[in-house]
């Protein structure tokens, strides 16, 4: 077992279209002596193939001097990664030397912090430098980018975590960002017709969220709303979901029954989720909470039925979704009250757990822990829960295969 908590931060371009994710490690609280960075760095390396399995993008990787220079890399020159260092390391001039050696062979490197001594060796140009919003006073910060750009480099900014630090690093020319989930961009065009599929689905399930078997209203929502029977149809009929040719959705229902029925709907409100903010990563995101907050949530004290913990997974993401404030959001549904909590006051152990996946999707690693321990769980249970989560959630929406949208 890793002795790291582990976590996969996404990356955004200009267009706001998932690139790759960041690498992010945390030293496990159960272990019985510190970790240095350089072990740290090696525990991330050996989770890399399982991790670039499970991001099919790129990976930015943290790593120390020290294990640069000791080559541990190098039995990794086929993963897609790019080998994240701080700065400043290249003043020592063995790794400035372990560096420019590894380009040479096909290595990629970013640099974290901006370039305030000698200039950077030409192995590095039109390298990735990683600034830091939190840290760095906003003049200051757009000021770094312009040069950067301007010099041939490639910002890329984190902590990027409301949009008015977005649009400024935006107009300063980054090309790159990486910071909380922010509600769609103005520039996607509702779509109510959408919006109202994702409405009347959310509340179709949470009014079976207690366990209580779906009855005929269920079988005429999913027949009645466009979005959803389309959407229902093609799931079923690709070779993911193991059933082939359904005619119709009743048809569908006949074969397999409401109780299935109900679970593709989740997966198929998740993608709807992300058509409305035209982000895929968005479908993603939703349907891996569902699937987290099906999983860790049965160990609350009075654990909710599993149905409502998949909805509180989903309705979690619809401020992203629908650009509104969750309160407003939470009076467009008929929640029950404990579903509501989730969206307005997370006082509930249900909303909490969300608290915990919010931590842990964007990074806030000792909030992560402190919230974890709050709820009764282990850190390490949770991190490992949130893995499985991303790779059911993957296999679910097909992500995979080359027709994934």
């Amino acid at each position: 077992m890793s002795d790291l908590l582990i976590s996969l931060a996404p990356l955004r371009d200009r267009r706001e279209r998932v690139v790759g994710y960041a690498v992010s490690g945390y030293p496990d609280d159960t272990r019985r002596q510190p970790i240095g960075p350089d072990d740290e760095a090696r525990a991330i390396l050996e989770q890399l193939p399982m991790l670039s399995r499970l991001a099919a993008r790129s990976l930015v990787v943290p790593i120390t001097p020290q294990v640069v220079r000791d080559g541990a890399i190098t039995r990794f020159a086929s993963l897609d990664a790019v080998w994240l260092i701080a700065t400043d390391a290249l003043d020592d001039a063995a790794t400035r030397r372990a560096v420019d050696r590894l380009i040479g062979t096909g290595f990629n490197f970013a640099l974290l912090g901006f370039p305030e001594g000698e200039p950077l060796p030409p192995s590095l140009t039109g390298s990735t430098i990683v600034l830091d919003a939190a840290r760095t006073p906003p003049a200051l910060l757009e000021a770094r980018v312009r040069l950067l750009a301007e010099g041939g480099l490639r910002p890329l900014v984190r902590g990027v975590d409301d949009r008015v630090t977005r649009q400024r690093v935006l107009a300063a020319g980054v090309p790159l960002y990486a910071g909380r989930q922010m509600t769609r961009g103005a520039g996607v065009a509702p779509d109510r017709t959408t919006e109202d599929s994702i409405i009347r689905a959310i509340t179709m399930l949470a009014a079976f969220s207690d366990g209580r078997p779906p009855d005929a209203a269920f079988d005429a929502f999913v027949r009645d709303d466009p979005h959803v029977a389309g959407s229902l149809l093609k799931a079923m009929s690709s070779a993911a979901m193991g059933v082939r040719g359904p005619r119709s959705v009743t048809h569908a229902m006949t074969m397999l029954g409401r109780d299935a029925i109900m679970e593709r709907l989740v997966a198929v409100t998740a993608r709807l989720i992300g058509e409305s903010a035209n982000d895929p990563e968005l479908a993603f995101m939703a349907l891996r909470r569902a699937r987290l907050c099906e999983r860790v949530g049965a160990a609350l004290d009075t654990a909710p039925h599993p149905r409502a913990r998949v909805v509180a997974g989903l309705i979690s993401t619809l401020e992203f979704a629908l650009g509104s404030p969750s309160p407003v959001i939470a009076q467009r549904l008929a929640l029950p009250p404990m579903l509501k909590d989730v969206l307005v006051d997370r006082a509930q152990p249900l909303g909490q757990l969300l608290d915990v996946v919010d931590a842990m999707d964007f990074g806030w690693w000792d909030d992560m822990v402190a919230r974890s321990r709050r709820l009764g769980f282990r850190p390490r249970v949770f991190a490992d829960a949130w893995l499985d989560a991303w790779r059911s959630a993957r296999d679910e929406l097909g992500m995979g295969r080359p027709d994934f949208t």
